[in-house]
């Protein structure tokens, strides 16, 4: 029994040892000060209702416009620049993580008021279909009944 212990002993070694090294030699970057107040922006510019969200599917680049606020935003490529008519930032996000979740967040909030509208939609086409069959309905009988 000893020496199946043993055997097992040196791989968590070596593995622990590994670890100690990939932390030491390649530690994760600390996430900037920028990249935390561009995300917070873009979060609270997404949640926004009076912002416009649009999304180019062939090269996958996010748009925020809201007018209220002034502001625009693209989302590319890691990279988010911070428009209006005073300045313009481009901030790149190293943690990948902060860079999944905002496109996430974006493409949740996109989605829902993609279904809220296509919703409307169908709603507008059941009360209209339900006046045309009203009025073809009034001198003959129903299929309904």
């Amino acid at each position: 029994m000893e020496k199946i212990d043993e055997l097992g002993y040196i791989p968590r070694l070596l593995f622990k040892f590994y670890l100690k090294l990939k932390e030491r030699f390649d530690p994760t970057p600390q996430t900037k000060e920028e990249e935390l107040f561009c995300i917070e922006i873009c979060k609270n510019l997404i949640s926004n209702q009076n912002s416009k969200l649009t999304i180019a599917p062939v090269s996958n680049k996010r748009y925020i416009k809201n007018d209220e606020k002034d502001m625009f935003i693209v989302i590319n490529d890691r990279t988010i620049s911070l428009i209006n008519h005073v300045y313009s930032y481009n901030v790149y996000i190293e943690n990948n993580k902060l860079y999944y979740d905002i496109t996430q967040l974006f493409d949740n909030e996109l989605e829902k008021r993609r279904v809220e509208l296509e919703d409307e939609i169908k709603s507008n086409i059941k009360h209209s279909l339900k006046s045309i069959l009203d009025k073809v309905s009034q001198n003959s009988p129903s299929i309904l009944s």
